[in-house]
């Protein structure tokens, strides 16, 4: 009976506390972006007035723009300490977020959400270097996982509630994702360190990013290329993929909620432990399968229309991306130089920014033109050819860099 509380005790022992302190945030925000992210699309059309297309420009805008702030500025995060371009970026996106809840016109929404993305882009590679600098390498896998899980237990509850605010006043979400990002930074300011790794970073010399210095850069490179049919993926089912059960579901905002929400509860309770479970397995073989886990969803959603079917695909879902994409960010810190993370984690995250900029608006061309079926479809066809490659290159680097095991937590 006293199982559950030793598990409990000497996983909290077992990684340093700014990592619950980042999972504190990772929840709080999670959860009110989640109220957000479902009906996005439906919020642009519906309340704002803007034509599909119009509408996927603008979504497309905010990832357009952490591109050319990572191009322009990727070295940032490791020229300054990691603390400080966390604590601008949050307060950032919360002063975006805060404005756009009284948003009128698609070009004052189209400015703020820029603004927010650029608050992203600082953000994402400061704190997942600012993690690889305070983490054992041979626990980063599980403290990746314990972040996601956070951000799946907001995913859980965020959407149900952003059915009820969607049809009362979509605007409070903005409202509370403003207030939850404001809280994380004073949470960070309070019980975050500063990092000695980000300290001794900015005085060493490591080449800018240039055409001259691609030589170092080009892992990165390779694999933030291999990652597009992911995030193409995901880039799809975060905005067509509303349009698509819009013309196929009678209750369609009921279903995004319900989906969006067991998806969150079967990551909570299976994320970590699939990690757990899988780290000794070679990342070639995690990250591979996790392509076709989905592939297989790609397929159900072209395919599939009824709520029992959807649901069983969130389970080959969460299986997908719990094994394969902590594999890839743990992997990231593996093959990067200690003082160059920031850099890497930049360049790598971008294909999340190049398909979620191209993805929507070629997304919605397919869809109005052939339909949601043929649209994830074509998804489906990327990520198996997707799988191939990944394997092949990740095959060749993992003899460079072998894979160390997680100890101090069984």
């Amino acid at each position: 009976m006293n199982l559950f509380p030793r598990t409990l005790e000497r996983l909290f022992s077992a990684y340093p506390p700014l990592l619950w302190v980042r999972l504190f945030g990772e929840t709080l925000t999670s959860a009110s972006s989640a109220m957000i992210a479902p009906f996005l699309v439906l919020y642009l059309s519906d309340h704002l007035g803007g034509s599909v297309p119009l509408t996927m420009i603008i979504i497309g805008l905010q990832p357009f723009s952490e591109i050319l702030l990572t191009l322009l500025a990727g070295s940032v995060t490791d020229r300054f300490r990691r603390k400080t371009i966390m604590l601008v970026s949050l307060l950032i996106q919360g002063t975006a977020m805060f404005a756009m809840s009284w948003a009128e016109s698609m070009a004052a929404f189209a400015f703020l959400y820029v603004l927010n993305g650029a608050g992203r882009s600082l953000f994402i590679p400061a704190s997942r270097a600012h993690l690889a600098d305070s983490i054992r390498t041979d626990q980063m896998a599980g403290a990746f996982a314990l972040l996601s899980t956070a951000s799946s237990i907001g995913a859980s509850l965020g959407p149900l509630a952003g059915v009820l605010l969607y049809r009362y006043d979509p605007s409070l979400a903005f409202l509370f994702t403003s207030l939850s990002l404001l809280l994380y930074a004073a949470a960070v300011w309070w019980k975050v360190p500063h990092t000695r790794q980000a300290m001794a970073a900015a005085e060493e010399s490591h080449p800018a990013f240039s055409t001259r210095s691609l030589p170092a850069y080009r892992p990165a490179l390779a694999i933030m290329l291999l990652s597009l049919p992911v995030s193409l993926f995901y880039a799809q089912t975060e905005t067509n993929l509303q349009l698509h059960f819009k013309e196929t579901m009678a209750d369609y905002l009921q279903t995004l909620a319900t989906l969006a929400s067991v998806k969150g509860i079967l990551l909570i309770a299976l994320e970590f432990w699939l990690v757990k479970w899988t780290q000794h397995l070679p990342a070639r073989l995690l990250v591979s399968g996790s392509y076709l886990c989905f592939a297989a969803v790609a397929i159900g959603y072209a395919l599939f229309d009824t709520l029992p079917a959807l649901l069983a695909l969130q389970l080959v879902w969460v299986v997908g991306e719990s094994i394969g994409l902590t594999q890839l960010l743990t992997f990231v810190s593996r093959i990067a130089p200690p003082s160059m993370r920031g850099r890497y984690y930049a360049i790598t995250g971008t294909h999340w920014d190049i398909s979620r900029t191209c993805g929507p608006l070629l997304g919605s061309y397919v869809l109005l033109h052939f339909g949601g079926s043929a649209l994830f479809a074509i998804v489906a066809l990327a990520l198996l050819v997707g799988s191939m490659a990944i394997y092949a290159y990740l095959r060749q680097k993992e003899k460079a860099f072998p894979l160390k095991q997680e100890g101090g937590f069984h």
